[in-house]
């Protein structure tokens, strides 16, 4: 069971309302709403018209896309990611669905409200302007990795990633379970086996949650990482 309350915590604190004025921040952030989500939660289903814009405020949503047949994971979003902007922008149907992986928090911030303010904001227009150009380079990055990579080469380099986001390149907590990894990466869990110990030559060893990577330089030109292409900052 979801719960909600109203929220505390003032909308400027997130990319996508930083600079927007006082009283567009006012009128938002009095219908805006806090909601606790316990795990494994459907927040969105494709197919559905957004009555609102969501934000992670704590734990990891996923963004997934099924078939009678298939089911595969778009992206893993932390705190801070808003989703599914692009839906609520056009008033269209949301093309990804969202579940919270573990007990999460969200901001719920009313769609229509949003769609009026930002016909009169500028910053805001800008700022979701540069969230949409985010998500769309986050998709292409994505992208390339599911066509010019190898299983072991995506593993490398979403651990490169993690060690970044985590602050430590040699030291990393694997954040989800690796059935979940093996979904985003588009591989099989006994691919995703078989690419760890593949990739223990070159000093990766996992135990658990828990991944060492003895030599982070020579994951990263394993993984052909190109700092300017693969730089999740831009």
């Amino acid at each position: 069971m979801q719960m909600t309350t109203h929220m505390t915590v003032g909308l400027n604190e997130y990319r996508l309302f930083r600079g927007v004025g006082k009283g567009a921040l006012r009128r938002l952030e009095e219908k805006s709403e806090t909601e606790i989500i316990p795990r494994d939660t459907i927040v969105v289903t494709e197919g559905d018209r957004l009555d609102s814009l969501y934000i992670v405020q704590a734990g990891v949503i996923e963004l997934y896309a099924s078939s009678p047949k298939n089911r595969k994971t778009i992206a893993l979003l932390k705190p801070g990611d808003s989703f599914i902007l692009a839906a609520v922008v056009h008033n269209a149907v949301a093309l990804m669905s969202a579940r919270s992986v573990g007990r999460a928090q969200i901001l719920r911030v009313p769609a229509g409200l949003y769609r009026r303010v930002l016909h009169n904001d500028q910053r805001l227009l800008f700022n979701g302007l540069m969230e949409v150009a985010r998500e769309f380079r986050r998709m292409v990055r994505h992208l390339r990795d599911q066509k010019l990579r190898s299983a072991d080469q995506r593993l490398a380099g979403y651990l490169m990633r993690l060690g970044r986001e985590q602050g430590s390149e040699q030291d990393m907590v694997l954040p989800v379970s690796k059935q979940l990894i093996a979904s985003f990466l588009g591989i099989r869990s006994e691919s995703l086996s078989r690419a760890f110990l593949d990739l223990q030559p070159i000093g990766v060893t996992v135990e658990g949650e828990r991944v060492q990577i003895a030599d982070p330089l020579a994951l990263a030109q394993f993984a052909q990482i190109d700092q300017d292409i693969d730089n999740a900052a831009t």
